[in-house]
């Protein structure tokens, strides 16, 4: 499958990642991901949320800074970048993530390195879309994984945990994924949003506030 959309303009389904970087830049904006090679393709939702996706940047962000001074690690926060899983035709862009911080400014982000993958819900996503990408998440070992409503009067999160499938489970069932996220905090636009993992913060109510 050839990245040049020629004259017909139609959407390719394969791509290599010379392709897709030959791509016209305002194409290339509308790939969420290439899953081995099978293009992802954006759905493009409502204002809000891309205000959600980085207020909650912003947000993370500005609370890693308050302790960053009294732990021995290093994190930086981004929006719709790219994290690489086996290969460079094999990524998917999360609407925000953590990552520890790389050596070069300029080095393609590991899925190894993300601490949280955040996605922000819009009315186009399918179940389908969204167990795929959680899928590559939890494979790839993504520890947190958070899920966000943005409404329009409010924000709606929910925490979501890497957990190891049950040990304790009928004789003869076999879980189809080793590990699975479980939700473990949600936080519904009341009051600041806090937590103690990946580190201890707090988020003012009205720094995610419409």
């Amino acid at each position: 499958m050839t990245a040049d959309l020629g004259s017909t303009g139609e959407l390719p389904e394969t791509l290599t990642w010379e392709e897709f970087l030959a791509l016209p830049d305002a194409i290339a904006q509308c790939v969420e991901g290439l899953d081995r090679g099978r293009v992802i393709w954006a759905h493009t939702g409502p204002r809000r949320n891309q205000r959600a996706a980085v207020r909650l940047r912003n947000a993370l962000e500005s609370a890693w800074s308050v302790v960053r001074a009294e732990r021995d690690e290093c994190f930086e926060a981004d929006v719709e970048q790219p994290i690489f899983f086996t290969a460079k035709n094999d990524f998917l862009k999360p609407d925000f993530i953590l990552y520890s911080c790389l050596p070069d400014q300029d080095q393609d982000v590991p899925a190894s390195a993300v601490v949280i993958a955040g996605e922000i819900l819009s009315p186009s996503n399918s179940v389908q879309d969204m167990n795929r990408k959680t899928t590559r998440y939890a494979e790839a070992g993504i520890p947190w994984y958070w899920e966000v409503d943005a409404g329009e009067q409010s924000v709606t999160i929910r925490i979501n945990a890497l957990l190891p499938a049950p040990e304790r489970r009928p004789v003869g069932v076999t879980p189809l994924r080793a590990f699975h996220y479980e939700p473990v905090a949600q936080w519904v636009g009341a009051g600041d949003f806090a937590y103690h993992l990946p580190f201890p913060f707090t988020i003012p109510a009205e720094s995610l506030a419409y």
